[in-house]
């Protein structure tokens, strides 16, 4: 398991087997994201990018307020700048970028992410036992298709998530639909995994129908939690 060497429950430090982990993880699941959208649909290409951990206020959700985020004493361009709490701002805006200048980047396609963000938890605390950490690292996929297609990619892409998490925990996973509803989701499904008690479950990972893309466009986002695999796979 991952050890708060500061004494720090929500700061973690992470072992080299541990990171290896996160790192093969990580190339299986967007294997098996890769896999799944091109079996529904051939068109489908990815693209992985990685976005800067710092982000000006505008960008971070509306859904999080300065309670839940790591604002800085520091602007850029007259902007407030953040500690990100989630990667879609930026895969967002790198897919709106790429759109513009290669037209292999049209929809559908996906951008992901592999990387920190960061986030205060002063609702719930932080800790290990709650797989709950202020500086964590979540791998992303933001799966941009036609918002009059017919295909359904939430459901066989959930059932390959869940299969890979339950190998790689070693634990038993349900898929359940989320106790919250984001405003931007039509739909929201968490996989979680049951802990040693078997009667606690605790969230790995989410899939939700985006709206806030554009109006002719939605997002498939799957959003795993990286250290959360990596912790309750060690136990």
């Amino acid at each position: 398991m991952s050890e708060a060497l500061y004494e720090i429950g929500g700061l973690r430090f992470w072992s080299e087997a541990e990171i290896d982990r996160r790192d093969a993880f990580t190339k299986r699941m967007a294997s098996v994201v890769r896999d799944t959208l091109t079996k529904v649909n051939p068109a489908w290409s990815m693209w992985r990018v990685e976005g800067p951990c710092l982000s000006p206020r505008s960008q971070i959700s509306a859904a999080y307020d300065d309670s839940d985020i790591f604002v800085t004493n520091h602007e850029a361009g007259g902007a407030a700048l953040c500690l990100r709490a989630e990667t879609t701002p930026s895969s967002y805006a790198y897919a709106k970028w790429l759109a513009k200048r290669d037209k292999r980047a049209r929809a559908p396609l996906c951008v992901w992410q592999a990387a920190k963000s960061f986030r205060r938890e002063t609702n719930d605390g932080a800790s290990a036992a709650k797989l709950r950490f202020n500086e964590f690292y979540q791998l992303e996929f933001q799966c941009i298709y036609s918002a009059t297609t017919q295909a359904d990619y939430q459901t066989p892409l959930m059932a390959a998530a869940e299969k890979l998490i339950a190998r790689e925990t070693g634990r038993k996973t349900r898929i359940i639909p989320s106790d919250r509803l984001p405003a931007y989701s039509l739909t929201t499904l968490d996989i979680e995994v049951a802990l040693d008690d078997g009667a606690t479950w605790r969230e790995i990972a989410s899939c939700s129908i985006r709206t806030d893309y554009s109006e002719t466009e939605r997002v498939l986002e799957l959003a795993i939690g990286l250290d959360r695999v990596v912790e309750v796979g060690g136990e």
